[in-house]
């Protein structure tokens, strides 16, 4: 018998992230299972975005651009020129975006729906809190996406309601603080935003503006896994409910439904050949070690970890952005000249790759991160132990459930100087790749990618959830078309 899915036209979902590589990622995947199962999926960045995306895919295999090919690529304004340089200040970069890309996201929809590609459902980006209006304006349902973990979407929504108070650095530090459905929890283990010690201001306001206009949302979906986060999703139920679709990984790392998809296919930065290398390599053999595409790390720490690295005397592949870091560019340089002249059989320093690609081959046996949520997913969908070296923001949260609650890693400690030294580096690595405890730390990393595979093949809770969020998309066309 014919579904009401197959009955009517497809619905045309707009998915639009902020245009961070760390947003864009799960959105790009979540866009993809939406095309997977038949829908017209209309995915919207920057002009200075999509510039970068199509520089980064010069060379790139074909399998790897054509998982775009059915998926309709828009861009708006961010206010300035592509060709200037990023504005800086937080406030005045957002409200811009908002102004600006605003009014050009409506030209957008205004021109889907006047060459007959009517917009069904529009997919945001949590920060980009005035999106609702805009699909008010246009009588389209919208879907909040919530691009970290469901227990980070927990704790800020407590402090955005005062159900949890945040202390200033005039108070009692808080010693404990005990939320619903999650794991007690130390000051150094929430955000860091939330934190007495927070600098960066203008991102907390950001943060809690996220929860401004939720309730003009229709649906509010995560990127996580009940199975991963079940106590977490559940003790919010009675709050605001989050749905979880993911993890939101390509589908060759996961359910296996598309073999040729290893990739995100949002690459801001254009990836180096480290596959060549990785292949000289005995099997989980090399220490993988990235931070991201935001600046974090000093050139103290830089040193500290490099030093540590050659010293633990173990094969290792480095993500190291030094165009972030260019007031120290120089002397970095003359460091790390002679730290690669003195690793060259040890080491290769890449300034980016294809993450999941690195991390799913068998050479590698290791990764150190800054515990960003896609990398912390991505790390557990490869089943591999990890050292976490978390730094701002949901960081410090999602270290503290790897090393305690999911049981796959092991955060490192820092000196009172706010480093964490070569001697800790060193120490950790051979803990993991050498001890009884690494052993058990891979034992429940490969647990966990089993539970995250079951997710997402069919009949699984995230594959549920998705089809749960298509069909509701659908009876609502339905009921808006027999009204008409």
């Amino acid at each position: 018998m014919e579904s009401l899915r197959e009955r009517i036209k497809q619905p045309h979902v707009v998915v639009f992230p902020y245009a961070a590589q760390g947003h864009m990622n799960p959105l790009m995947e979540f866009a993809k299972r939406l095309v997977c199962r038949n829908l017209h999926v209309t995915f919207v960045t920057t002009e200075r975005a999509r510039e970068q995306m199509i520089q980064s895919q010069d060379g790139v295999p074909a399998h790897v651009t054509n998982a775009l090919q059915d998926i309709r690529i828009e861009t708006i304004s961010e206010g300035v020129s592509s060709d200037c340089e990023e504005i800086k200040d937080v406030d005045m970069r957002f409200d811009l975006l908002k102004k600006v890309g605003g009014l050009t996201f409506e030209g957008v929809i205004e021109r889907l729906n006047s060459q007959g590609h009517t917009v069904s459902c529009i997919v945001y980006d949590a920060v980009l809190n005035w999106v609702p209006d805009i699909a008010n304006k246009f009588n389209v349902p919208s879907a909040f996406f919530w691009t970290q973990s469901c227990a980070v979407y927990s704790i800020y929504y407590h402090f955005y309601t005062g159900m949890v108070k945040a202390k200033d650095e005039t108070e009692t530090v808080i010693d404990v603080m005990e939320i619903p459905g999650l794991p007690k929890l130390c000051q150094s283990d929430i955000p860091s935003f939330l934190q007495p010690s927070n600098p960066y201001e203008p991102l907390l306001r950001l943060v809690m503006n996220q929860f401004s206009t939720i309730s003009q949302a229709t649906w509010i979906l995560g990127n996580s896994f009940s199975e991963l986060e079940m106590a977490e999703v559940k003790a919010m139920d009675s709050f605001i409910p989050i749905r979880t679709v993911g993890p939101l990984l390509p589908s060759a790392f996961l359910d296996g439904n598309d073999p040729q998809d290893q990739d995100v296919s949002t690459h801001l930065c254009k990836a180096e050949n480290c596959i060549d290398w990785l292949n000289t390599k005995e099997a989980s053999s090399v220490v993988y070690i990235s931070f991201g595409s935001l600046p974090i790390l000093s050139k103290a720490q830089i040193i500290e970890i490099a030093l540590g690295l050659k010293a633990s005397g173990h094969c290792f592949l480095w993500v190291l952005r030094l165009d972030l870091n260019k007031e120290e560019n120089n002397t970095l340089h003359d460091f790390l000249e002679g730290f690669l002249e003195e690793t060259i059989d040890q080491g290769l320093v890449v300034s980016w790759c294809r993450q999941m690609t690195v991390l799913n081959h068998p050479s590698v046996g290791m990764f150190i991160t800054h515990c960003g949520w896609n990398s912390t997913l991505e790390s557990l969908i490869s089943g591999l132990p990890i050292l976490t070296i978390p730094h701002w923001s949901d960081q410090t949260t999602n270290s503290k459930y790897i090393e305690e609650v999911w049981k796959t890693g092991i955060r490192l400690n820092k000196t009172e100087h706010g480093l964490v030294g070569r001697d800790e580096v060193e120490k950790s690595i051979k803990t993991v790749m050498e001890s009884e405890e690494g052993v058990d730390l891979r034992k429940n990393a490969l647990q966990w990618k089993i539970l995250a595979k079951q997710a997402m093949v069919k009949g699984g809770s995230s594959d549920k959830n998705i089809d749960g969020f298509i069909d509701e998309i659908i009876a609502r066309k339905v009921v808006s078309r027999h009204n008409y």
